[in-house]
């Protein structure tokens, strides 16, 4: 994670807190998201604080979106060593892991990121080398700071790592949102690709 000229932007397709928490989707709907944006991979739908309901979602539904791009499971309650464990004997069916990092069910990431680096830390050192690759799903600046050697040990155990969008999706800094024009958010490709440089500066990466 040293060479920069390695990161890449993906387009990464995503059910949504909302969904997730809820755990009311149309398939066939997120089917037609994913065949539009023409997503690289796609979060196969799961259901927020719930591993038991998202393995059977995975079951259910992974072999249909494959059809259309990766699937990736998302290993909710993932901090349980119980859980961890079932995740580990999945690694024959499951390519793709995504942790949730914006929130668990009982704490607010960015309200306290040393504890949901913790957790991330210890599962990506169990996890990295097992999976072809790990997705970090919304989390916030000083997590991923905290996270840095176990992001870069995992890439040398040959596991890729990402995280998506909503990790960097305003200015990452006063002078950034200068050059924006005063705006936080960004209006193209270019103004996104600028304020993710920043966002992986100050993530240290």
């Amino acid at each position: 994670m040293d060479n920069r000229d390695a990161y890449k932007m993906f387009r990464f397709a995503d059910v949504g807190l909302a969904s997730a928490r809820s755990g009311a989707f149309s398939l066939a709907r997120y089917l037609t998201l994913i065949k539009r944006a023409k997503a690289h991979w796609a979060i196969v739908p799961d259901k927020f604080g719930d591993f038991s309901t998202t393995l059977a979602q995975w079951r259910r539904y992974s072999q249909i979106i494959a059809k259309y791009t990766a699937p990736v499971f998302v290993a909710q309650e993932f901090h349980r060593a119980a859980i961890l464990d079932i995740v580990l004997n999945l690694a024959h069916e499951v390519e793709r892991v995504a942790l949730p990092m914006r929130m668990h069910p009982d704490v607010i990431c960015s309200r306290d990121p040393r504890l949901c680096a913790e957790r991330a830390e210890r599962t990506l050192r169990i996890l990295c080398g097992t999976v072809s690759h790990v997705h970090l799903l919304g989390p916030p600046l000083r997590v991923v700071r905290m996270l840095r050697s176990a992001l870069v040990q995992c890439e040398r155990q040959g596991s890729a790592v990402s995280f998506d969008t909503t990790a960097y999706k305003r200015a990452a800094n006063n002078a950034l949102k200068q050059q924006l024009g005063g705006r936080w958010m960004p209006r193209n490709s270019v103004e996104a690709s600028m304020m993710l440089e920043a966002w992986l500066r100050q993530a240290l990466l």
